[in-house]
């Protein structure tokens, strides 16, 4: 068994320097939304089973952004290697202009199928007129998380893996404190309930 890998130090300090803020990262974007979960569960079942059904609608978009983000890792890792930066340039763009599109179409239909959308995932009258007025705020922050996703898998791919940890740090603790202001009307902000979490989570993320 060959255990030369294991010896070297120059491989594990590379490997420690980029997944560590990777994996922090991961787990900021967890806390992200356990944050929401956690504090609109104080506002009751209906407000709680809403949040969770516009979050399977959100999660739909991420998995198709998760897809085209694997094949860019892929195409920019291996130009990053060889140095070929118009070729990085010319994945980014293309990959920037994807995101868009995705995050867009989904808006628009958010817009203007909004209870259309929660009807799909449940048919409640009291959970889909909650969940209504939660997607048509927090709609608006699709855009920029799929930009954010996006760019934060370039950087990565490119070994900046700090910066995408740093603004993630920020946008939690940002989102969490936005959140618990508007929801329950804290530090001069109005009490707005579910609609206070979704403004929150959309200015946190814009």
């Amino acid at each position: 068994m060959n255990l030369s890998l294991f010896n070297d130090k120059g491989f594990w300090k590379t490997a420690v320097r980029l997944a560590v803020p990777v994996a922090l990262q991961n787990l900021l974007t967890s806390s992200f939304t356990l944050a929401d979960t956690l504090l609109v569960s104080n506002l009751g079942s209906v407000a709680l089973s809403s949040v969770g059904m516009i979050g399977q609608w959100a999660w739909l978009m991420n998995m198709i952004l998760v897809g085209f983000c694997s094949a860019t890792t892929v195409f920019v890792s291996q130009y990053w290697g060889i140095k070929d930066i118009k070729k990085i340039r010319r994945v980014s763009g293309i990959s920037i202009i994807f995101a868009l599109i995705v995050s867009v179409l989904f808006t628009v239909i958010s817009l203007v199928f909004t209870r259309g959308v929660v009807r799909i995932f449940n048919s409640d009258p009291s959970v889909i007129s909650a969940g209504s007025e939660y997607l048509k705020c927090v709609c608006f922050s699709f855009i920029a998380v799929a930009l954010t996703n996006i760019l934060a898998t370039i950087l990565r791919s490119v070994e900046n893996v700090k910066l995408p940890m740093y603004v993630s740090a920020f946008t939690t603790v940002l989102n969490i404190f936005l959140d618990y202001s508007m929801i329950f009307g804290k530090f001069g902000f109005p009490a707005l309930g579910i609609a206070g979490a979704a403004i929150g989570s959309s200015l946190a993320e814009l």
